[in-house]
């Protein structure tokens, strides 16, 4: 099984997006504490907002989250872009920044090759189609073999 992850372009707009966060909840907390019961209260919340917003950052920026998995039997892609079967891939093509799988039935799955880790992309295409040349009983030519 193999995982490919978030490239760190992504990890950067997320990780400011995060800092812009915590500061917004820094400063409401600043603002707000010492104001009474109610004050306090949104005080706490947005301090709170901002420790999760720092931790997100950390953890994604140590940790890039998974965004493709290939194994033998098919591919798993992070949200909206689906899933397959080796054996059910007729074809795969990439263009436009897209890694496209078409099925038996003409349905196409589109993944972005700009959310995985741009020094892993080569790899990715090279080792997509080996899985799906070995489900379907391909393999390269071999002149020595040749009798």
């Amino acid at each position: 099984m193999t995982r490919y992850r978030l490239d760190r372009a992504h990890l950067m707009v997320l990780a400011g997006v995060c800092f812009i966060v915590a500061a917004v909840g820094v400063l409401v907390a600043f603002l707000t504490a010492g104001g009474g019961d109610l004050a306090n209260g949104v005080a706490i919340v947005a301090g709170v907002v901002a420790v999760v917003a720092l931790l997100v950052a950390a953890i994604a920026n140590l940790r890039p989250p998974v965004v493709l998995t290939l194994d033998p039997a098919g591919y798993r892609a992070r949200g909206r872009h689906g899933e397959g079967t080796w054996k059910g891939v007729e074809s795969v093509e990439v263009n436009d920044g897209l890694l496209r799988f078409t099925d038996g039935a003409g349905a196409i799955t589109a993944f972005p090759l700009s959310l995985v880790d741009r020094r892993r992309r080569a790899e990715l295409i090279r080792e997509v189609y080996d899985r799906l040349n070995t489900a379907h009983g391909y393999r390269r030519f071999d002149p020595t073999d040749a009798g």
